[in-house]
């Protein structure tokens, strides 16, 4: 009785052994930098604290104006595939519609890296120093993608 359990042993562990998947690796380094993330760069980080060239970094993106909303300049691409919010001086935010990249969060960090003066916490929000002045950064997935920037008061 024994030879005859062996081989469908065997065969049980190989067809499991198949079964298996690699582990799922939420945090892998992404080939290109999101075009969304670029943008934040570009338009918010590179023009704070005052964000007065906010709406000349757009245009390069393909905003060709930020329209005055009241309490904030906002502008789209004509495709909606981009969008820029911008309060001069306390907040400027990109958006795009929801990516399945898993990495964006890593690629939004690293990038307010480059530009902070003190260390960045590897969770959000996050705090930020740039030009002697604080500012919180998030990234909200909720219905799209969200980068955002707010001075702290």
């Amino acid at each position: 009785m024994k030879p005859m359990i062996l081989p469908h042993l065997s065969l049980a562990l190989a067809l499991l052994a198949g079964c298996s998947s690699p582990p799922e690796v939420i945090d892998e380094q992404p080939a290109a930098i999101a075009e969304g993330v670029l943008a934040f760069r570009d338009i918010c980080l590179k023009s704070a604290p005052s964000f007065a060239g906010a709406e000349h970094a757009a245009k390069a993106y393909g905003i060709a104006r930020l329209d005055d909303a009241g309490y904030a300049r906002m502008g789209l691409r004509p495709d909606r595939s981009l969008g820029v919010q911008v309060r001069k001086g306390l907040q400027c935010a990109v958006t795009t519609p929801a990516q399945a990249d898993r990495t964006l969060t890593r690629q939004f960090l690293k990038i307010a890296e480059q530009f902070s003066s003190t260390p960045v916490a590897q969770d959000l929000p996050v705090r930020i120093t740039l030009d002697r002045q604080t500012y919180l950064l998030m990234h909200d997935r909720r219905g799209g993608e969200a980068y955002v920037m707010l001075k702290h008061p």
